[in-house]
């Protein structure tokens, strides 16, 4: 992890964090509980890819200051979770499986009211679980399909055959590893749900193109009256991460980038040029600074769907 990324050192004095480990497959994943005040309100989060949940410490410090407590763990193979290597972008949809049946085994720690959230990767899981323990659910820049995804990802400018076979051979890969849960479809399962479920991109995603491989695109074909829809299309939020990052994160980063860039042009070297980008009174966090507008909305669409319990 860089230090272009916010770590626990640099917030552990505010916020308190207890660890745990649950079993995903043969893995051991590391979780972790973060709390900043007594509250009955809990967010499971699920991190897209990154070194680990800490690449994400902007979102959940937002929660916390939000009144939300927030229970996250690092995926398969990242962070301090065991793991030889990613197995798939659809991991997260069973890690995330063994998280609820974690927090099921520990009564959900006791919280009146628990929400989910996902990005990414994350977004995809968030979507495709069963979510029944959830009062709501945010499910953001996520792909409807990850084997579609990977297609779309490594045989963009292929033919139609050839992404044909490359499908073929993803799918046959995915379904020896996995067997029938190797891919499951966001819409299959959003258009069947019970559970209030608010799904986000961005119409610039360049990682999960927002007309053919987002959750979004295929609300036509969801049509069920518990989920909404927020299409984000502003200049500076409407790419895969700058949709939850502030207006003031996304210009910085525009600053810190270009200064890389000339860097690398010197240098020719990765670190180099990355060490170069974070000197000069780099300020950590507003480089990860979360999007203040889109907490609120996720914070009211929270609200407004906690379950009487």
């Amino acid at each position: 992890k860089g230090k272009e990324l916010i770590s626990y050192d640099d917030i552990k004095d505010k916020y308190d964090r207890t660890e745990y480990e649950f079993k995903s497959k043969k893995n051991t994943l590391k979780a972790y509980l973060y709390k900043k005040d007594d509250s009955s309100n809990l967010v499971v989060y699920v991190h897209g890819m990154c070194a680990g949940h800490e690449g994400y410490l902007s979102d959940i410090i937002a929660f916390m200051d939000k009144g939300y407590n927030v229970f996250t763990y690092d995926f398969t193979a990242t962070g301090a979770s065991t793991g030889k290597r990613y197995c798939g972008l659809n991991q997260q949809y069973f890690d995330l499986t063994n998280a609820i049946k974690f927090l099921k085994d520990n009564n959900l720690f006791g919280y009146q009211n628990i929400y989910l959230y996902g990005h990414s990767m994350g977004g995809y899981a968030v979507a495709t679980v069963k979510a029944d323990i959830f009062d709501a659910v945010v499910s953001i820049s996520g792909f409807d399909s990850h084997i579609n995804e990977l297609v779309s990802a490594f045989s963009k400018n292929a033919n139609a055959l050839v992404k044909a076979l490359v499908k073929a051979m993803v799918g046959i890969k995915y379904f020896i590893d996995q067997g029938i849960k190797c891919d499951v479809k966001a819409h299959n399962v959003l258009k069947k749900t019970n559970t209030p479920t608010l799904v986000i991109h961005g119409t610039n995603d360049e990682l999960v193109p927002f007309e053919k491989i987002s959750i979004l695109s295929k609300k036509d074909k969801i049509n069920n009256k518990n989920i909404e829809y927020i299409e984000m299309s502003d200049e500076k939020h409407s790419s895969h991460n700058s949709v939850i990052a502030s207006t003031r994160c996304v210009d910085y980063q525009k600053e810190k980038y270009a200064i890389y860039q000339e860097a690398m042009g010197k240098y020719h070297d990765h670190k180099k040029a990355r060490d170069e980008m974070v000197e000069k009174d780099f300020d950590v966090f507003l480089f990860n600074e979360a999007n203040p507008e889109l907490m609120d909305i996720i914070d009211e669409f929270y609200l407004k769907n906690r379950k009487e319990k």
